[in-house]
């Protein structure tokens, strides 16, 4: 009778185990309200994007080539290339410092501001969200190539309790992570990581975090630029414009990888607006001497209204109630953080700029969720199965992770 027993309750036991392991995993929370991804495109010229851009024979290069990602969003949204610059000096820390405070932030005139203007001195987008909406730290993240970028994105003091996802270059603020950073290449300027590398993080960080803001940055475009100007300078070789062209192809592909990411996750997906830009243009002249610069911003030093040349930007909005078209108004650099706050319900009372109503006004008449019957479209093809555990192995004596090679910093 006892061994009847002990079998009954053994067989008992079993099945509960069983239908316990049969019931699948909860899905993960959906958000509240809606999500915005900003993804900021580093030093992209009027001609690139513009569909003017040659190579260094001088022969056009179509647009279809370099931005294929991004002509296929513009079919899904609104475009609008008639945006400027809203800082004096035409470089990137001014016109970061600008579009996270929605507002012109008059103690940043450089990329090497004092150490007591290296900061915001306004409120951030970042921040707002984070406090208003009731965010935790993983509910607002920032990842970037560049590393200045996450001193730029709050107001100091930062209180723990406040404080956001940061990753920035090879560094976050993470105080103790669970894996180890790895990176895969090395890159050429101090205090920033490559854009496969950011690319990286965001494929790893987000999927766990899901923030409801995120901004990311891509940089490497602007550094082959620079580079071609350093070349010259250093041995008097001719760099050449291939190496921009071929970043620019780059970041248009990780620009879909990101889309890719976010429409393959039930959280971002039907629910999540993507607005683009760049931080500053390029300089319009033909001559490869001047290209490679920001513009004659650089020359002129004028400080009361945007430089010529790097001024001209453009934007690009998609998601819930967007129109497809092209916007004839123009904007400012300033009117990106006012027209996110919007779109989040979140109140900015601190930002100068405008929310941008081709945006905002479709997009609080859209449904909150529009539910898909079939799997969205992807822009990219779906990335290749990860290789056999034992191909990820590192070799006898290796490391998994790249040491950056740092040299100075170059203009951005």
């Amino acid at each position: 009778m006892r061994i009847f027993l002990f079998v009954l309750a053994l067989w008992v036991g079993l099945g509960v185990a069983c239908s316990r392991a049969a019931v699948p995993p909860p899905p993960a929370e959906l958000p509240a309200g809606r999500n915005v991804v900003l993804v900021l495109i580093d030093g992209i010229r009027q001609q690139e994007w513009g569909g003017r851009a040659v190579d260094d024979a001088g022969k056009p290069v179509r647009m279809s080539e370099m931005f294929p990602v991004l002509l296929q969003l513009r079919k899904r949204g609104l475009w609008m290339p008639n945006v400027a610059i809203s800082n004096p000096a035409g470089v990137s820390l001014p016109a970061y410092a600008d579009i996270f405070a929605g507002r012109r932030q008059e103690k940043i005139l450089s990329n090497y501001p004092p150490v007591e203007d290296f900061r915001s001195h306004y409120p951030t987008l970042m921040q707002e969200a984070r406090k208003q909406l009731k965010l935790g730290f993983d509910g607002v993240g920032l990842i970037t190539s560049w590393g200045p970028l996450c001193t730029i994105a709050f107001t100091p003091p930062m209180l723990p309790e406040d404080d956001f996802y940061r990753s920035c270059s090879f560094k976050s603020n993470v105080p103790a992570p669970a894996e180890p950073p790895i990176f895969f290449k090395p890159e050429v300027y101090s205090n920033s990581r490559t854009d496969i590398d950011t690319l990286m993080d965001v494929l790893r960080e987000v999927p766990k975090r899901h923030p409801r803001l995120l901004v990311i940055h891509l940089g490497d475009a602007d550094e082959e630029a620079h580079l071609h100007q350093r070349v010259q300078r250093k041995v008097g070789q001719h760099y050449g414009i291939f190496h921009y062209h071929q970043a620019l192809r780059q970041d248009d592909y990780l620009l879909g990888r990101i889309w890719d990411a976010l429409q393959g996750d039930p959280f971002y997906r039907d629910n999540t607006y993507l607005i683009v830009t760049t931080d500053h243009g390029r300089d319009t002249a033909e001559d490869p001497a001047q290209w490679a610069s920001h513009g004659r911003c650089i020359a002129e030093k004028i400080r009361t209204k945007p430089c010529s040349g790097c001024s001209g930007v453009f934007a690009l909005a998609v998601g819930p109630g967007i129109p497809v078209k092209t916007a004839r108004g123009t904007y400012l650099h300033t009117d990106i953080a006012p027209t996110i706050a919007k779109l989040l319900g979140v109140s900015f009372p601190s930002a100068t700029g405008k929310p941008i109503r081709e945006i905002v006004d479709p997009a609080s008449r859209a449904p909150q969720r529009v539910p898909t019957t079939t799997p969205p479209p992807f822009l990219t093809l779906p990335p290749s199965p990860p290789p056999a555990p034992s191909a990820l192995v590192p070799a006898a004596g290796s490391t998994p992770t790249a040491a950056p090679a740092m040299t100075p910093a170059a203009p951005r």
